[in-house]
């Protein structure tokens, strides 16, 4: 993706089209990348990964990389998958959040959002990896058009004001309340992220245009565009 990618998804959301931006740029803009894995890995402190008995299983994970690299999609999601089970260290949880990646990217979603679970519970992994896991689950459901209630599920501890990803998780859930026709509960999450001081001016420069589109879809409730179409046909 080039540099002008946030103008692009700018001018999709001022053309009303929130879907066909999502459906461009979502996973690439919320957090999809396989680097925002390493970066949240190296806040935490768990991916001080090259150190001791680490070293191993980096090289390991490096050669990993290096025979997929023009493999097909089923063969790398295979292979992760087999690294995941076999590493029980950092390592091991990239390959998974890699393959559950490679997974959603294919279309697989039921595969991807059980591998995202699977990393949101799983025990060892610092908390903020078990949260970018279920952001990442939710990122999927809605990906797929599943239940607003599992979305919200995923996403109920990342709105906490204390939490990392909160920025993140309000406007994946403000996405969900627009696909699912409610535009109040996603207005109030935009408007929180707008007033939101320590979000990047980039999140809030979205949530501003995409609040703008929520409030236009107000202006026009089918109840409020039916009265005027009930009172011309009466006369």
């Amino acid at each position: 993706m080039n540099d002008n990618i946030f103008d692009e998804i700018t001018a999709d959301l001022r053309r009303d089209r929130i879907a066909d931006a999502w459906a461009k740029y979502g996973r690439y803009v919320i957090g999809g990348a396989v680097g925002i894995v390493l970066l949240v890995a190296a806040i935490t402190g768990y991916g001080a990964l090259r150190t001791g008995q680490q070293e191993a299983a980096s090289a390991r994970y490096d050669v990993l990389l290096t025979e997929i690299a023009d493999a097909d999609a089923d063969v790398k999601i295979t292979r992760l998958l087999a690294f995941a089970e076999a590493e029980n260290n950092g390592y091991g949880a990239l390959a998974g959040f890699s393959a559950a990646l490679e997974q959603a990217a294919q279309g697989q979603y039921d595969n991807a959002l059980s591998e995202f679970d699977d990393l949101a519970a799983r025990g060892g992994l610092p908390d903020s990896l078990q949260d970018f896991a279920a952001l990442q689950a939710a990122i999927v459901l809605l990906d797929s058009g599943g239940a607003l209630a599992d979305v919200e599920e995923r996403l109920d501890d990342l709105i906490d004001d204390d939490n990392r990803l909160q920025p993140m998780a309000r406007e994946v859930m403000a996405l969900a309340y627009s696909a699912h026709d409610k535009p109040l509960e996603a207005r109030d999450l935009l408007m929180q992220q707008i007033a939101d001081d320590s979000v990047s001016s980039l999140s809030r420069a979205r949530a501003e245009v995409m609040l703008q589109t929520v409030r236009g879809g107000l202006i026009a409730l089918p109840e409020a565009a039916a009265e005027p179409e009930a009172e011309e046909s009466e006369e």
